[in-house]
């Protein structure tokens, strides 16, 4: 699904969802007139790259959800015996 292209989208990470291997890119500026969307992201060669993409291309990308930490595993604590 595209993104809506709004000022909120300002930020957010997105990817160009019919290119694989799409790098995430954040969004920088967005012109809702045209529909179109300004993104930066680091090539390869960690250099900043710019683009301009139509708001139909680009698919946000949604954190993956911090795994779940295990619990501590508990000590029985028994009655001493005297």
């Amino acid at each position: 699904m595209s993104v809506r292209v709004t000022e909120r989208l300002i930020g957010d990470p997105v990817i160009v969802k019919d290119l694989p291997g799409s790098p995430m890119m954040i969004v920088q500026q967005v012109d809702e007139e045209n529909k179109l969307v300004t993104t930066t992201w680091f090539s390869d060669h960690n250099e900043i790259q710019e683009g301009l993409f139509p708001g139909s291309a680009l698919e946000r990308v949604e954190p993956k959800p911090a795994p779940k930490a295990k619990a501590a595993a508990s000590k029985k604590t028994g009655k001493k015996s005297r």
